[in-house]
């Protein structure tokens, strides 16, 4: 019984290092968009609706660069005192005319007085280690060049800029 068992034990550990991956990420691009004056829809049945609408923004990076188009935003949920949960939806126009469709989800957490202020974008004054600020990008495209982007798993770190601004450093995870 003994041996079974070491022997169990001894391929239980080999097989797990033999399949174990480390899990590795590059800089895919920064995110930068300026936003409007938050729009507070209110109290709803999944929590309290907070809308902020991009006004313009742009991505730079190794293999891709380009403006955030009008019309895009946050349609966030005030999920408690704390937390915010984002619901992003942005176009992207290359610098080479293809369009992606970048959507995703996340969280913005604090503690409760800095919460206040971030939901009326007045975070002038934020430091970055204030606040845990994460999202996970998924790419939409039909362009050729960039539909590798379609089964790229990303995620960005996010920061509050002055001047009703948010950055994120986004990340492929190989």
């Amino acid at each position: 019984m003994k041996k079974i068992f070491c022997s169990l034990l001894f391929a239980a550990c080999f097989f797990n290092q033999a399949i174990a991956q480390d899990l590795k990420s590059e800089v895919l691009f920064d995110l930068e968009a300026e936003l409007f004056a938050p729009q507070a829809v209110g109290p709803v049945p999944t929590g309290t609706r907070v809308i902020f609408p991009a006004k313009s923004g742009f991505i730079k990076g190794q293999k891709l660069n380009g403006k955030i188009l009008q019309g895009g935003g946050d349609w966030g949920l005030v999920v408690d005192s704390t937390t915010f949960k984002l619901d992003v939806r942005v176009t992207v126009e290359t610098d080479d005319g293809a369009l992606i469709y970048i959507t995703y989800g996340g969280y913005v957490h604090t503690d409760a007085k800095r919460f206040a202020t971030i939901l009326q974008g007045q975070w002038d004054g934020l430091n970055s280690s204030d606040y845990y600020f994460r999202t996970n990008p998924v790419f939409e495209t039909g362009s050729p060049k960039y539909a590798w982007l379609n089964h790229t798993i990303a995620v960005g770190v996010g920061r509050f800029l002055p001047g009703g601004k948010v950055a994120y450093r986004v990340h492929a995870i190989k």
